[in-house]
């Protein structure tokens, strides 16, 4: 009898580790675990946490593309899901744990919007559109409008390469280059533009639609004037 009574007792006590959980690792269990697993280390629906870095675990969780409705099914900027105090919790207890990995960047939208303009041009335009509305770049994917990202979002996006964006090391560009890139679009997002074209961006398709279309002009109008000339 006492053996049963002491099991009974024991059954009754909180696990000590759970009794011990910060608020961040209660809000990582409900929200997170099940897809990158209790340890951080991932599954078989979804990646390893370790190492991802701050920039990373902010830009998903801020833009609301985690948590994921569906395994390894991408979705785009809808925002926030999560309220910013767990948002923060969570991102405290997964660095906690690794704090590897690129940090969120620093820009307090004071770039130089001439020099953003240019980076912007050189390095983001033929995917994201003249105008940062968005555009086709291919293979059923689509680069995503900008208009709704905040200043810090843009930064992150460019050091973490969500995904079909490339990765940005500092390298390739600066903090400071970051930080113009990331003023220019903000300041791009916020005003009225007319693209040169008739379509809503100048990404890769409306593009190769507009020189094609041009070629077909060409070769009608030589054949009109060379059929004229005899």
């Amino acid at each position: 009898m006492l053996a049963v009574a002491m099991s009974a007792l024991l059954a009754a006590i909180p696990p000590v580790a759970a009794s011990h959980a910060t608020p961040g690792q209660r809000a990582y269990e409900t929200s997170c675990a099940s897809c990158h697993g209790a340890d951080l280390l991932g599954s078989a629906n979804g990646p390893t946490l370790l190492g991802v870095g701050a920039a990373d675990l902010d830009f998903q969780l801020m833009t609301g593309r985690m948590p994921a409705d569906v395994p390894w099914i991408e979705i785009g900027h809808r925002g926030a899901q999560l309220q910013p105090d767990t948002i923060a919790a969570i991102e405290g207890y997964v660095l906690s744990i690794d704090s590897s990995g690129p940090p969120i960047p620093e820009v307090a939208g004071g770039g130089d919007l001439t020099r953003g303009r240019t980076l912007y041009e050189q390095n983001c335009q033929h995917c994201h559109g003249i105008d940062a509305g968005g555009a086709a770049i291919g293979g059923a994917q689509w680069a995503p409008s900008l208009h709704d990202t905040s200043i810090t979002q843009v930064a992150e996006a460019i050091r973490v390469g969500p995904g079909e964006m490339p990765q940005f090391g500092e390298r390739q560009l600066d903090p400071r280059a970051v930080d113009d890139v990331a003023t220019y679009v903000f300041a791009l997002s916020r005003q009225s533009y007319t693209p040169l074209v008739p379509f809503r961006s100048s990404g890769p398709v409306p593009e190769g639609l507009v020189g094609w279309l041009a070629v077909v002009t060409l070769s009608v109008l030589a054949f009109v004037f060379s059929r004229g000339g005899r």
